[in-house]
């Protein structure tokens, strides 16, 4: 007897993707028809082109999609918690909106989550596109993990795929002690699962070969600076007991 699908949400954060909305929406019309246990959100944390009202034109009202604007910017984690928020489904996941991954990853990760109360895409799992990454994102990204391995106990080849799934009961006692909304909060949900005792299991994670990286080798460097800083933040409140991390 096939087992029947349980209710899902897919949270996917976007900030200045007027050029996606097109894209965005053949996803939107795409999950509708692949996955109909699915709620699809987009949350549109502040962006400065309009990319959530273009979206709302674009797709056509209905249940299972709903399109959340914030006023202001406050990152990738602040967009995913907003979206999470008050969440009714069993499953939570959330996808880059910059389109990183396509939704043939769901699967592994729904058929992952009847195993793992976590689920992360590790693009370390799987043969990436031809010319993969630029090396210098490569190289920090690399140095980025050890370092985060290295401070805070962890053993994951790829902690910031943006690709995750959690069961509900995870994601609510992970994202009402999470704190961070930058680059290193992913790192700091493996970081509170180990803590907490969920189960983490990895999948493979391939990016799109027509993804394009469009963050800046400045921005790169500033970006790993604040991380390191981020790091030491997460030990420091996890000393402090500022996660309050008894269950």
């Amino acid at each position: 007897v096939k087992k029947a699908a349980r209710p899902t949400r897919l949270v996917v954060p976007i900030y200045n993707e007027a050029g996606l909305v097109d894209a965005l929406a053949g996803v939107a019309k795409e999950a509708a028809t692949r996955f109909p246990e699915l709620k699809l959100v987009f949350v549109d944390d502040g962006s400065r082109d309009g990319s959530g009202e273009l979206l709302r034109r674009a797709l056509p009202s209905t249940s299972s999609v709903e399109i959340q604007i914030l006023r202001q910017n406050g990152g990738k984690g602040h967009a995913i918690r907003h979206g999470f928020r008050g969440a009714p489904e069993e499953r939570l996941i959330f996808m880059d909106g910059d389109l990183a991954y396509s939704l043939d990853h769901i699967p592994a990760l729904l058929e992952a989550l009847e195993t793992y109360d976590v689920v992360i895409g590790s693009r370390a799992m799987a043969p990436q596109a031809q010319g993969g990454l630029p090396a210098r994102r490569v190289f920090l990204g690399w140095g980025f993990n050890r370092l985060a391995c290295f401070i805070l106990g962890l053993d994951y080849p790829d902690t910031q795929a943006g690709l995750k799934g959690f069961s509900r009961q995870a994601a609510e006692s992970l994202f009402s002690r999470q704190k961070l909304a930058g680059f290193a909060f992913d790192v700091e949900l493996l970081y509170l699962s180990r803590k907490l005792g969920f189960r983490v299991g990895q999948v493979p994670a391939q990016v799109s070969s027509e993804h394009s990286y469009k963050t800046s080798h400045i921005k790169l460097i500033c970006n790993s600076l604040t991380c390191f800083f981020e790091l030491w933040l997460i030990r420091w409140w996890s000393w402090t007991g500022a996660y309050r991390l008894s269950r």
